[in-house]
C-alpha cells in the first residue's frame, strides 16, 4: 500500500507541476499531409496513387492531371482533324473520278464521230467490193478524208487502257492511221471479200467499244452511274445497228446471204441493236425524250421503210430476191438516218452527263474548300485551345488548393467546436446537436447521481495561492477523469471542488445497473484519492466526501451559445445533501441506493442511522464501504504509468472518442469501437 501511495503522490506531483495541455493536432490538419488529404477529399480521390493518379499537390501530380485534361481535349480535336482529312480525301477522290469520267465522256463524244466515219467507210467498202457495186473507186476514196479528219481532230488517244496497249497499231494515233492506210491500199474488187471488209472494220469498232466499257466501268460507284450505263448501251446499240446496216446492204446487193452464218450474224446484230437501245431507255428516260425531239418534224417516214425492209431480210428468201443496188441504197440511206439520230441522241446524252459532272465538280470544289478551311481552323485552333485549357487548368488547380486551404480552416474550427461540444455534452446528445436534431428533455424513472467535494477546501484556498489551487484541482480531476472512462457514467459538471457524476442517462440501463456502475466509480475514486496528498502541503492528505442517491431525474440541454446538459429533480438535491452531510473519506448513500445495491448484491454497506437532512427531514442513510473482488475490478493506480509519455505528462485527449466520417462530419465513436 505504501508503494501505491508513493506512486500516486508522484503522479499527482508531476501533474500539478506540469499541468496537461490539450493539443489541437486532432482538430486541425496541421501539416502538408493533412492539406493533401483535404485536397483528395475535395477532388474525391482515394489515397491510392498509380501511374495515372499522383498526389495533386506535387509537381508530377499536377502535370499528370494537366496531361489527362489536355488528352481529353486533344482526342476530339484530333478526331475532328482526322475526319476532316478523311472527308477531304474522299471528296478529292470523288472529284478525281468525276474529272476522269468527264474526260472519258468528252473523248467518247469525239470518238463517236470517228466511229460514225469508220462505219460509213466500212459500208461503202462493202458496197464497192460487191459484184454489182460502183465501178469507180472514187466512190470509195471520197469518204477516206472524212475518216482521216475525224482521226486528226482527236485531242487525245486512249493509250492508258490495257486493251489498246496490247495492239501495236493502237499505241499511237499515227500508228492507227498508218494501219488504216495500209488496209485501204489492199482493197480491190477482185481480191477482197465483202465479209473480210466487214470483219476488219467491225474489229476496230469493237476495240473502241471495249475501251469504252473499261473506262466507264471504272466509275461504277459514281452517283450518275445509271446515266453512264444508258450512254454506254446507246453507243453499243449504235455500233450494232451500224453492223446491221452493213449486213443489210450486203443482203440487198447480193440478193441474199451466201452463207447461213451470215444470216445468223445479221439476226444477232439486229437483236443486240434493238435490245441495247431498249435497255438504255430503261436506265435513262432522257434517251426517249431526245429521240422523240429529233424524230418530230421529219417528213420522210424512214421508220416504216426500215421495218418493211427488215422483214424481207428476216424472211431470207434468196430465191425471190434479185441483186438490187438501188434497194441496197434505200436501205443504207434509211438506216443512216436512224443511225444519225442515235448519234445525235448520243451527243445529247454526253452533254447531259457533262452538265451533271460539272455540277458535281462545282459541289466538290466547294466541299474541298470547306474541308480545307475546316482543317486549317482545326490546325490553328488546336494550339490556341490547348493554351487556353492549360491556363484554365492551372487556374483551377490553384483555386482547388485555395479552396482546400479554406476547407482546412473551416474543418479545423468545426472539429474544434465539435470537440468542445462532445466534451460538454453526452456523446448521444452531442451527436443529435451535430445532426441539427431537436434535443428534447427526457424523464428517467431511475438514475443514480453522485456528488463529491474536497474536505476543507475553503481553508485550503485561504492558505494557498490561486495557482496552487488550480494546479491541485487539475491534477485531482485528471485522475478522476482517467478513472471514470472505465465506467458507463457521465461527468455532469465540476463547480469549484464539487465533482458531479450520473449514471443511467442519457443512455438508459436495464435492471438498476446504473447503481452498480456509480457505486463502483465511487469506491474507485475514494480508493485513488486515499493515496493522494496536497502537492504544495507536505504530509497533508486529500480527503473527499461522496454522496449518492437513486431516483427519478429529468435531463435536458440548457443554453444556446453555451449548451449544458443539466439534471433536474429531487434526486439531484438529495444526492447533494448526501455529499454535504457525509464524512471525509466516506461514501454516503440513501436508502433507495442501498436497496438497489442489495438487490444487485456484491456490495458492502453499513447502516449509518436516521439523521436530519436539511430540507428533507429525517432520513435513513448508509455507508458504502466495499465490493467483492474490488481489487480485480478496478485498475490499480500504479497502472497509470501506462497513460504517461516519456516526460511523465499525461496527455488528455478526447479525440479517440470521435471519428471523422467520409462526409467530414464529426461522429461519436461508441465504446464498443474503441
Amino acid at each position: 500500500m505504501d508503494s501505491a501511495a508513493e506512486n500516486s503522490n508522484i503522479l499527482l506531483g508531476k501533474l500539478v507541476r506540469d499541468p496537461p495541455k490539450v493539443t489541437g493536432s486532432f482538430s486541425s490538419f496541421g501539416s502538408l499531409s493533412m492539406l493533401d488529404q483535404s485536397v483528395r477529399t475535395l477532388l474525391l480521390h482515394s489515397n491510392d496513387v498509380s501511374k495515372c493518379r499522383e498526389n495533386p499537390l506535387t509537381l508530377k501530380g499536377k502535370r499528370i492531371q494537366l496531361a489527362k485534361i489536355l488528352l481529353l481535349v486533344l482526342v476530339p480535336i484530333i478526331s475532328l482533324a482526322v475526319l476532316a482529312v478523311l472527308d477531304l480525301q474522299a471528296i478529292a477522290q470523288s472529284n478525281g473520278v468525276d474529272i476522269q469520267i468527264r474526260n472519258v465522256i468528252r473523248f467518247s463524244r469525239d470518238i463517236g464521230v470517228l466511229l460514225s466515219r469508220l462505219q460509213r467507210e466500212r459500208d461503202m467498202t462493202a458496197l464497192y467490193v460487191s459484184v454489182i457495186g460502183p465501178q469507180d473507186i472514187k466512190f470509195l476514196t471520197e469518204i477516206y478524208p472524212e475518216t482521216d479528219n475525224a482521226i486528226d481532230e482527236l485531242q487525245d488517244w486512249p493509250v492508258e487502257t490495257s486493251i489498246l496497249r496490247e495492239l501495236p497499231f493502237f499505241r499511237e494515233k499515227s500508228d492507227f492511221k498508218m494501219h488504216l492506210v495500209d488496209h485501204r491500199r489492199s482493197v480491190t474488187r477482185s481480191d477482197t471479200a465483202v465479209y473480210d471488209e466487214v470483219n476488219f472494220y467491225t474489229d476496230i469498232l469493237q476495240i473502241f467499244i471495249d475501251w469504252l466499257y473499261e473506262s466507264i466501268g471504272n466509275s461504277a460507284g459514281n452517283e450518275i452511274w445509271q446515266v453512264l450505263v444508258a450512254y454506254q448501251l446507246l453507243i453499243v446499240s449504235n455500233v450494232e445497228t451500224g453492223i446491221e446496216r452493213t449486213l443489210g446492204s450486203v443482203f440487198y446487193t447480193l440478193g441474199g446471204f451466201e452463207r447461213h452464218e451470215d444470216y445468223v450474224w445479221y439476226i444477232e446484230k439486229y437483236n443486240l441493236g434493238i435490245w441495247n437501245y431498249e435497255a438504255s431507255k430503261k436506265y435513262s428516260p432522257l434517251i426517249t425524250q431526245f429521240f422523240d425531239n429529233h424524230v418530230v418534224g421529219m417528213f420522210d417516214n424512214f421508220t416504216a421503210t426500215i421495218v418493211t425492209m427488215r422483214k424481207i431480210i428476216l424472211v431470207n428468201e434468196a430465191a425471190e430476191i434479185e441483186p438490187n443496188f438501188m434497194a441496197a441504197t434505200v436501205w443504207f440511206d434509211s438506216m443512216t438516218v436512224y443511225i444519225d439520230i442515235l448519234e445525235n441522241v448520243q451527243k445529247n446524252m454526253a452533254n447531259e452527263i457533262l452538265l451533271l459532272l460539272e455540277n458535281d465538280l462545282e459541289h466538290d470544289t466547294e466541299a474541298i474548300a470547306v474541308s480545307i478551311l475546316l482543317v486549317v481552323i482545326v490546325i490553328v485552333m488546336c494550339p490556341l485551345t490547348l493554351r487556353a485549357i492549360w491556363s484554365l487548368t492551372s487556374d483551377i488547380q490553384n483555386y482547388a488548393l485555395t479552396l482546400a486551404a479554406q476547407t482546412k480552416a473551416l474543418n479545423k474550427e468545426k472539429k474544434r467546436s465539435n470537440w468542445l461540444l462532445y466534451s460538454m455534452l453526452p456523446p448521444i446528445v452531442a451527436e443529435q446537436l451535430v445532426l441539427k436534431m431537436d434535443v428534447k428533455a427526457e424523464s428517467y424513472a431511475s438514475a443514480s447521481v453522485l456528488f463529491s467535494d474536497i474536505v476543507g477546501f475553503n481553508h485550503l484556498c485561504a492558505v494557498s495561492t490561486p495557482m496552487q489551487v488550480v494546479e491541485m484541482l487539475n491534477g485531482l480531476y485528471l485522475v478522476f477523469d482517467s478513472r471514470i472512462e472505465q465506467y458507463k457514467v457521465y461527468k455532469v459538471e465540476t463547480v469549484n471542488e464539487t465533482y458531479m457524476l450520473a449514471s443511467g442517462l442519457p443512455s438508459r440501463m436495464v435492471g438498476g445497473k446504473h447503481v452498480s456502475e456509480l457505486a463502483t466509480v465511487a469506491l474507485d475514486l475514494a480508493h485513488q484519492v486515499s493515496f493522494l496528498e496536497v502537492p504544495h502541503r507536505e504530509n497533508m492528505k486529500i480527503k473527499i466526501r461522496i454522496g449518492i442517491h437513486t431516483g427519478p431525474v429529468v435531463a435536458g440541454v440548457v443554453g444556446i451559445k453555451m449548451p449544458r446538459y443539466c439534471l433536474f429533480g429531487d434526486t439531484v438535491n438529495t444526492a447533494s445533501r448526501m455529499q454535504t452531510s457525509g464524512l471525509p473519506g466516506r461514501i454516503h448513500v440513501t436508502q433507495e441506493t442501498y436497496l438497489a445495491l442489495q438487490d444487485i448484491g456484491g456490495f458492502t454497506l453499513c447502516r449509518r442511522g436516521d439523521i436530519e437532512i436539511k430540507g428533507k427531514g429525517i432520513m435513513t442513510t448508509y455507508w458504502l464501504t466495499g465490493r467483492e473482488n474490488f481489487e480485480q475490478i478496478i485498475q490499480p493506480i500504479t497502472d497509470q504509468a501506462n497513460i504517461m509519455n516519456d516526460d511523465g505528462l499525461h496527455e488528455v485527449r478526447y479525440a479517440h472518442m470521435y471519428e471523422q466520417t467520409s462526409t467530414g462530419r464529426i461522429q461519436y465513436r461508441g465504446k464498443e469501437s474503441l
